[in-house]
């Protein structure tokens, strides 16, 4: 995987690849990447998310999607949402990943974009060059050499399909609450708010206790169609979400 880091204020050409900061880089890597995950993943396929803690790099993530379609979804959707306390910066990444441009086919191999790039310097230092000795504003263009990120271990992260089934030894008729159980231990508020509050009358999620959920809805319909939804929704490769009505 290759993308240059871009800042919100950059404008990139539109691509699958989201560049996110301005996050809290105390987050231990496997809850930001569930917590990322759980946030993007609603809007459409992930292919990758990559997190480093190299001195540097701390505070950012790549989040990969299928499409371009999907990423542009995700980046006006979630621009500005308040992520463990901070407000995320996101933005299209200077290049598209290595995964996608395998899938689209134009994929080039790292040393020969590393080639280029010094061929494009060498050439623009001699234009402006050229351009100072005939009078010329000498003004040359400036080309970035930017860092080759290496995606690490266990960066992919796939949505397979898995449910979870739980049977109730009583049925508890439809209300405006749903429960959740056997939730990740670090699933938190925050991340199944990420799921829930795009979808009309959410008011709040509790959680007595890890593993255990309450969302609340204005009423029974509202909270109806978010279990219909997500209801099985893939909380990580493994783990799925399990929703049923709870007592009102």
């Amino acid at each position: 995987m290759t993308a240059e880091t871009a800042t919100p204020s950059s404008i990139n050409e539109p691509n699958a690849t989201l560049y996110v900061s301005n996050i809290d880089w105390k987050i231990k890597k496997p809850i930001l990447r569930r917590a990322l995950h759980t946030l993007f993943s609603r809007h459409g396929k992930i292919l990758e998310i990559i997190t480093l803690r190299k001195q540097g790099l701390r505070g950012q993530a790549w989040v990969v999607f299928s499409s371009v379609a999907t990423a542009t979804a995700a980046l006006q959707a979630e621009q500005n949402f308040t992520f463990f306390d901070k407000n995320l910066k996101i933005a299209y990444a200077k290049e598209k990943s290595d995964r996608v441009a395998k899938i689209d086919g134009t994929f080039v191999p790292k040393d020969r974009r590393k080639a280029k790039r010094e061929r494009e310097a060498k050439e623009a230092a001699e234009n402006a060059k050229r351009m100072k000795l005939e009078g010329g504003s000498g003004d040359g263009v400036t080309v970035e050499d930017p860092s080759v990120l290496v995606p690490s271990e266990g960066g992919d992260i796939n949505q397979t399909s898995a449910t979870q089934s739980s049977s109730a030894a009583v049925e508890i008729p439809p209300s405006n609450i749903l429960f959740a159980e056997s939730l990740p231990k670090d699933c938190t508020e925050m991340m199944l708010a990420c799921l829930f509050r795009s979808y009309p009358g959410y008011k709040e999620v509790r959680m007595p206790r890890s593993g255990l959920a309450f969302i609340e809805f204005d009423d029974e319909p509202q909270a109806s169609v978010a279990l219909k939804a997500l209801d099985g929704f893939n909380l990580s490769e493994t783990e799925a979400l399990n929703l049923k009505y709870g007592k009102a």
